[in-house]
């Protein structure tokens, strides 16, 4: 029987893709790997194709419900319970597993909860996010080799894209660039909706007959509408309408993706899917993609960059607003003449 690790997810979803490389080194050294995340990241491991154990547990609930959750993890017997989030919960929720080997960074003091209580590097802003991930996890299993294996590439099936472009009315015959001009995280990393807009119609001027697709959140509904009136060009607008296995059927197929800085923009990296990016207030050093094909077009005229702030702080939003479609489509264009050759 395989030596069992526990590990605590992150809670978004380009923080999940990121830890995948950590994850997929654990299971390809032949351990059994539990993950603790909430209930609607769950299909994200799902997607990584991975053999992981999923325990969907709401963690930011009733903490006497999240302790009952949590009950039967204390009954894998894991070696050890990992936290790869820096919070106090994830150092709580790591703890509840029982394994007398609890393993995260020494921050948040956390230091009574964990029982392994790893530093932090000194130049940690300017290590990528996976990287910290994947020092945490050869903790768990010392085996592992020193550098950190790629993200796991993956696909979908004929049969699923043709379900979800039969659902949502995409010609399989033409080819499709998708927008993603939501931002979760906050309206700081958003490009303006005006941009997007002027960026389809050189789209449509440029490439003739090619679909534009628009995804996005149930609460991005309105960003893609005035994306769609301010083009005046035709758009399949997707936005509030996909589930996550849906927006992966679309991002897998899509000629290219232009997104801000997204869980969108992380997951597009599980397919390869060239993508443009659009980044003002994002490090990128520390939280870019894990994709071959991505280009972020990156603001320099703010001395606050990069700020990682969810709003603007000086409230003008000119890193964004100084990244001009033109600019953004040049990029845009290099990834296809590149993907066509």
């Amino acid at each position: 029987m395989s030596e069992a690790i526990i590990v605590i997810g992150l809670n978004w979803l380009g923080d999940v893709v990121m830890s995948l490389p950590a994850i997929s080194a654990a299971c390809n050294a032949g351990k059994e790997v539990h993950i603790v995340t909430r209930p609607h990241l769950a299909d994200v491991y799902w997607l990584s194709d991975l053999p992981v154990v999923v325990h969907r547990i709401p963690t930011n609930d009733n903490p006497l419900k999240v302790l009952k959750a949590m009950k039967p993890l204390s009954r894998i017997l894991a070696s050890a319970a990992v936290s790869l989030p820096d919070s106090f919960r994830g150092a709580v929720l790591a703890s509840l597993c029982k394994t007398g080997n609890a393993i995260g960074f020494d921050v948040q003091a956390r230091g009574l909860l964990l029982n392994k209580r790893i530093k932090k590097p000194v130049d940690y802003k300017l290590i990528h996010e996976s990287k910290l991930h994947y020092m945490l996890m050869r903790e768990a299993v010392p085996e592992l080799p020193e550098t950190m294996p790629d993200l796991p590439h993956c696909f979908i099936s004929k049969e699923d894209w043709a379900k979800t472009a039969s659902k949502f009315n995409i010609d399989t015959e033409k080819e499709f660039i998708l927008l993603a001009p939501g931002a979760a995280f906050g309206a700081a990393k958003r490009w303006p909706p005006e941009y997007f807009a002027e960026l389809t119609k050189l789209i449509a001027e440029k490439y003739a007959g090619i679909q534009i697709v628009i995804t996005g959140g149930e609460k991005e509904t309105e960003i893609s509408k005035e994306i769609s009136e301010k083009s005046g060009v035709s758009l399949i607008d997707l936005a509030g309408k996909t589930n996550l296995e849906e927006l992966a059927c679309l991002i897998s197929r899509a000629k290219a993706m232009v997104a801000n800085d997204s869980g969108t923009m992380h997951l597009a990296a599980l397919y390869r899917t060239p993508t443009v990016v659009p980044v003002g207030p994002t490090d990128m050093k520390r939280t870019g993609a894990l994709n071959e094909n991505f280009v972020p077009v990156i603001a320099a005229n703010c001395e606050k960059i990069p700020c990682r702030e969810r709003v603007c702080p000086l409230k003008t939003d000119a890193c964004m607003k100084s990244l001009k479609p033109p600019l953004v489509f040049h990029f845009l264009e290099e990834l296809l003449e590149g993907k066509e050759q």
